[in-house]
């Protein structure tokens, strides 16, 4: 099966590219410390030098529950913060994936920190623009949709007799606003893709050319994305089933959390590789 096979030629892909992970982790590293970097400073300006702060050694969660409540009145004066923060992390993600799709779809190449940053330059300026297309869909998506959903079935919810009509209903709406957010970023990869293996600059032209490509391979293209989408989330699953066996307290417990939550990035950021990676190999299986 095509699909399958694309599958498994970008997991290779993936696995063949270390470095790139290296560099995509570290990147990523860098940035959260800089967000992080303020509320850590506080943490140790308000506990440094305590009494509390000295005699901490377990990772207590009522403890933690109140130094939330104690800060909370902060949320106005943070919420900028978290906010562009959100927006520079959403930009740093169209630089990055630039050299990421250009690493990936070059084979012999080897992924350094130089080759990888001059890819990024050079497809800066076409996945911005993408990055603005795409914006009025993933609000359609994610804001649209799931309101037309709730008036279409206002009445069923409505006149529902049991708690589990209104579950099944909620649920619903999620997972079908999931499955249009999976559409339009299966199309602007393709369309990434497209830059990137035809020197394409202009970025409405190589949108315009994915939707011809998956026109006529719609259910080909999305059944690839949710494979690997659905193939990240039974991981997924499975480690937080796992990390239910940890005792929760203590030093070990911390050191394992940091460290499970490492191996997971890894991971996911691996899973973004597999994507681009096994879309692109089914493009080039049409477009040799």
């Amino acid at each position: 099966m095509p699909v399958l096979s694309s599958i498994g030629r970008g997991a290779a892909t993936a696995f063949r590219k270390p470095r790139l992970l290296l560099v995509l982790y570290l990147t990523n590293l860098a940035f959260a410390l800089l967000i992080a970097w303020p509320f850590y400073a506080l943490a140790r300006a308000d506990l440094g030098h305590s009494l509390l702060g000295r005699n901490l050694q377990t990772l207590d969660f009522v403890w933690l529950g109140e130094l939330v409540y104690r800060y909370q009145s902060m949320a106005p004066a943070v919420a900028p913060w978290l906010l562009g923060s959100l927006l520079v992390y959403a930009l740093l993600s169209v630089f990055l994936s630039g050299g990421t799709i250009g690493r990936l779809l070059d084979p012999e190449g080897r992924t350094t920190a130089r080759s990888f940053f001059s890819d990024c330059g050079r497809y800066c300026g076409p996945f911005f623009r993408l990055f603005l297309a795409a914006l009025p869909f993933y609000l359609l998506a994610l804001g649209a949709v799931p309101a037309a959903l709730s008036a279409l079935l206002k009445p069923l919810d409505e006149n529902a007799r049991t708690a589990w009509t209104p579950f099944g209903l909620s649920l619903g709406r999620t997972i079908l606003a999931l499955l249009a957010l999976s559409i339009v970023h299966m199309v602007f990869d393709y369309a990434r893709i497209r830059i990137v293996t035809e020197d394409e600059p202009r970025a409405l032209r190589a949108l315009g050319a994915a939707l011809v490509f998956l026109g006529r391979r719609f259910f080909r293209g999305w059944t690839l994305y949710l494979l690997i989408a659905l193939g990240f989330l039974a991981a997924t699953g499975l480690a937080a089933a796992l990390a239910g066996w940890f005792p929760e307290e203590g030093l070990f417990f911390v050191g394992a959390a940091a460290a499970g939550m490492q191996l997971y990035i890894l991971f996911r950021l691996w899973t973004r590789m597999v994507f681009y990676a096994a879309q692109a190999d089914y493009y080039r299986s049409v477009h040799p």
